[in-house]
């Protein structure tokens, strides 16, 4: 793509063109403006993106018009693990969440993740398969970035390549935490974990109980769902959180979740 600047409104806009299409501008103000508030949009989405955090504006902008945005609907399987790697991704709205499955359908859900995450990325430095697959939680719009672009990236700035080593280290000690949670903390203790961190809350604090409103999981989870999340049965996270209600540590409300005082550590 080439970038043409027009004069519309007193003002020079920049807009995308296809090479060999130099002359096919749109011929509606309205789509001009449509065009350039997308990019307007995408540009200021990416220039948040802590992965390209230090890109110029010339380099945002070029970024931002080889990016192509895509809608997945609820629980559509946006990229599989051992697929070949050609693209990533930057959720511009909505919600994913990162997993590893068996034959039998089972699920271990890594993370979730939503608006500005950057996804995929991994599989594009070392050309092997993906590492884990990826699933819509909502309706979920992102900005596809293809490998070719995303490498010129690298190329053209030496600090984006560091702060890719620096999401990849943070993901390293948060795969060795889990895996430590995995092998030496009980399932109350897993569940537990996950209720504070879903809630936004520091464990070694807890909730306060004298807060004017108790704090609450940002949105409504099965037991399947946490036990996915925990690598736990439903069963056994149902019976937790029935302890958890009879005790008066958590209560449900229209589905959702609210922590009422601080969580037991051990059970």
């Amino acid at each position: 793509m080439y970038l043409t600047t027009i004069v519309l409104t007193g003002k020079q806009q920049t807009i995308a063109t296809i090479p060999g299409y130099e002359n096919t501008l749109p011929q509606s103000v309205g789509m001009i403006s449509i065009m350039t508030t997308a990019l307007s949009n995408n540009l200021n989405l990416l220039s948040q993106v802590e992965l390209f955090s230090h890109l110029t504006e010339e380099q945002l902008q070029q970024l931002a018009l080889q990016a192509r945005e895509t809608t997945f609907r609820k629980h559509t399987v946006i990229m599989s693990e051992g697929d070949l790697g050609d693209s990533m991704y930057i959720i511009k709205g909505g919600s994913v969440k990162i997993f590893l499955s068996d034959d039998d359908g089972r699920e271990l859900v890594l993370y979730e993740q939503g608006t500005g995450a950057a996804i995929g990325d991994i599989a594009l430095l070392d050309d092997a398969p993906r590492s884990a697959s990826v699933s819509a939680l909502e309706p979920t719009s992102v900005l596809m970035i293809s490998k070719q672009a995303f490498l010129e990236c690298l190329r053209q700035s030496p600090e984006t390549a560091i702060n890719i080593i620096r999401s990849l280290t943070t993901r390293l000690r948060e795969a060795t935490e889990g895996s430590r949670r995995l092998a030496l903390d009980n399932v109350y203790r897993r569940l537990t974990d996950k209720l504070h961190e879903l809630a936004g809350i520091d464990p070694s604090i807890g909730v306060d109980a004298n807060a004017a409103q108790p704090s609450q999981l940002p949105k409504k989870y099965s037991h399947q769902e946490l036990g996915n999340m925990i690598g736990a049965s439903r069963e056994m996270v149902g019976k937790i959180m029935a302890e958890l209600v009879k005790g008066e540590y958590i209560e449900l409300r229209e589905g959702r979740l609210h922590l009422l005082r601080k969580l037991p550590r051990n059970w």
